[in-house]
């Protein structure tokens, strides 16, 4: 295909007050510049610029540059809480003189980035504006059933995007933007073919281990990755691999004029890829993939223009990189003695800075780790692959604090983890994190018992039916089948994350932002340590594309016989029961949700269980979930239907707002969360 000069963007990310950053990729070298705009003071005619930029610019492949403008104020700070645009100068070398948004068809036409009467793409920034608004969401598969969930966010800019009372001032995506593993078939020779494009003809070759990609066939990488990479997903039969792939994969997820003319079934399943019954059944599958593609990329020119607008952060989950990453310990050491897993997941990690890390805070890269890659993919003799490899696979600085009010803490429960055995469940922050979490924080101005808004890919307050379930099944299946990584899978590791908030931060209350379950849920949780108690607004978004009828009709029926309030006590280490004989008694003493009773971790147990056993002394911990159901009526707390999460943050009370996808357009779904009053 021809590639246009700009590949993807421009896309708002990091915005404060003394610094606003675009993001672009092109397929050429370019210089590339932004202007801000005032349009809250905007007398006749043009508004004069009162801040610019130009790009720090990276080159990545034959034909792919990313590039990362940080724009600051021509005085001390960007003005607040008024309506500022943007534009962009882009001057390519193969293109004829300097092209601004206008000339590169972006401010009028179907493919028109602004909102309204709007002439430019805007933005805010919050600062005595009362309620904190923001978007969040997760789980975007493009080949997923139903409407894009990101369709609900671009509407609701369109509404308000004058009124900055309304207006969100941030969308936080909270993992699995991309789908490493889970590809549909009539994408794969697509992102092989456009990843050779843009990072050069070696790309297809570039993966210890593996043939030449492009001779894999549709459908055909299950077994390769299963033996060669040591990956576990179970559906993996079309894994991107090389830094061309996911790099292709991230420019067709948000950026429509990248995409292809598909090859029919016929094409692309030839009669002799296998016995006549499996390759009907690859058809099939192709089909209905195609016509799910094709309704996402309907989406995408709202997806582009909501990118445009409203400052994004992002942080991974699993999918990212693979289904199971950094699962187990034994995983993380299977994945990374295998020269083609190691290499995948650098390439993954690679891509996730270029495309979603570097905008969330650049300061957080130095120049030896953009030197690494950058030389890396440049072939140059100063940089090997071991070199690329270990940078991607030791980087320690994915978490990060987004600048809200009260500051937002995206946190990293992928690759900071610690494992206490070979297969057991992970503490999904380790010491370190934990450490750092606490600095971020503390760096973001906050304050011990003051506000703060954390983001957990997984939820901390999650569904405990689920949660019992994995529990029950893990020595049954194994930890692959189920993905065994709540928070609470590991008693320890939930104690620790709990003491961070209640010891360290000092937080009466705080909000939580989750998504990854593919269903949205509202949790009112409390969690006492000793006499120090947080309150949690536990507030879940997901799939923004990744629901099906099936899965909305089984997700109705759990939520209704779920019990709608759960609570919990706490030990460190097993108390001492007044034991009695008997099937009765021995029924009582088995630990709530299956938890075993070490000596060396936690146990926690149902409150009328606790009062059975006459304990030898009181709980160390008290936790409780309680399932909140939405205004709007209904019997199951469950959101099944694709939907984005809408967050009001005033004063002390939060309002979460789930804006389900449906055939019908948009349905909301409103809980409102009263929040701990903060210390004078």
């Amino acid at each position: 295909m021809t590639l246009p000069t700009l590949l993807l963007g421009p896309m708002l990310r990091r915005v404060e007050p003394r610094r606003v950053c675009v993001f672009v990729a092109t397929s050429a070298p370019a210089r590339v510049r932004v202007e801000i705009f005032d349009l809250g003071r905007q007398a006749t005619g043009d508004p004069a610029p009162i801040g610019s930029g130009e790009a720090e610019s990276l080159q990545l492949g034959e034909r792919l540059y990313v590039h990362l403008v940080s724009a600051h104020p021509d005085r001390d700070s960007f003005p607040a809480d008024r309506l500022l645009a943007y534009d962009l100068e882009l001057d390519s070398s193969d293109a004829a003189g300097v092209q601004r948004l206008g000339s590169l068809g972006l401010l009028s036409g179907r493919g028109r980035i602004t909102y309204g009467d709007l002439a430019l793409p805007t933005f805010f920034i919050r600062h005595r504006i009362e309620a904190l608004n923001l978007l969040h969401g997760s789980c975007r598969l493009l080949h997923g059933k139903g409407e894009d969930g990101l369709l609900s966010a671009d509407e609701v800019m369109a509404a308000d995007a004058r009124d900055l009372r309304k207006r969100p001032s941030a969308l936080l995506l909270t993992g699995d933007q991309i789908y490493g593993d889970e590809v549909a078939g009539p994408l794969i020779r697509h992102l092989t073919k456009l990843g050779s494009q843009l990072r050069g003809a070696d790309d297809e070759v570039s993966v210890p281990g593996m043939p030449a990609l492009s001779t894999i066939p549709v459908y055909g990488r299950q077994d390769l990755v299963a033996e060669h990479a040591a990956f576990t997903s179970g559906k993996a039969a079309n894994h991107i691999l090389s830094f061309g792939e996911f790099a292709a994969m991230y420019l067709t997820a948000w950026n429509e004029k990248t995409w292809p003319a598909f090859p029919s079934g016929e094409e692309a399943i030839p009669a002799t890829a296998g016995r006549r019954l499996e390759v009907t059944k690859l058809r099939h599958r192709y089909a209905t993939e195609l016509g799910n593609l094709l309704e996402a990329r309907r989406a995408i020119p709202a997806v582009r223009r909501l990118f445009a607008n409203l400052p994004t952060y992002m942080i991974f989950d699993d999918h990212d990189v693979t289904d199971d990453w950094n699962l187990t310990a034994g995983w993380r050491d299977r994945v990374q003695a295998s020269p083609s897993g190691r290499r995948a997941v650098a390439n993954a990690l690679a891509t996730f800075w270029a495309f979603q890390g570097w905008g969330n805070d650049p300061e957080l890269f130095g120049d030896d780790f953009k030197q690494t890659v950058t030389g890396f993919l440049a072939a140059e003799p100063t940089v090997d692959g071991a070199q690329f490899d270990t940078s991607l696979w030791s980087f320690a600085g994915w978490s990060f604090a987004a600048p809200t009010d009260p500051p937002t803490i995206m946190l990293d429960t992928r690759t900071q983890r610690s494992f206490d055995d070979g297969e057991d469940a992970a503490r999904l922050l380790g010491p370190a994190e934990r450490q750092r979490v606490h600095r971020l924080c503390r760096n973001a101005g906050h304050q011990s018992g003051e506000p703060l808004i954390l983001v957990s890919a997984v939820p901390v307050f999650g569904l405990e039916l689920q949660e019992r379930r994995q529990k029950f099944l893990v020595d049954k299946v194994g930890p692959y089948e189920i993905d065994f990584e709540a928070w609470h899978s590991n008693l320890a590791g939930m104690v620790d994350f709990m003491r961070l908030l209640t010891d360290d931060l000092g937080l009466t209350s705080c909000v939580l932002l989750s998504g990854d379950v593919h269903y949205g849920l509202n949790v009112q949780a409390d969690f006492a340590v000793g006499r120090r108690r947080v309150s949690v607004a536990q507030l879940v978004s997901s799939s923004l594309k990744h629901s099906g009828m099936a899965s909305r009709i089984v997700l109705q029926l759990v939520g209704n016989i779920g019990t709608p309030f759960h609570a919990r006590l706490g030990w460190d280490r097993p108390p001492t029961a007044n034991r009695r004989s008997g099937l009765r008694q021995h029924l009582l003493t088995r630990a709530a949700n299956t938890d075993e009773w070490d000596e060396d971790s936690p146990v926690f147990l149902a409150p009328s269980l606790a009062a059975h056993l006459n304990l030898d002394r009181p709980p160390d911990y008290r936790e409780s979930r309680r399932y909140l159901r939405p205004a709007e009526g209904g019997p199951s707390p469950l959101i099944g239907e694709n939907n984005i999460g809408l967050v009001s943050y005033h004063g002390n009370a939060v309002v979460h707002r789930l804006l389900g996808r449906g055939r019908r357009g948009m349905r909301v779904s409103t809980v409102t969360f009263p929040l701990a009053a903060q210390p004078s």
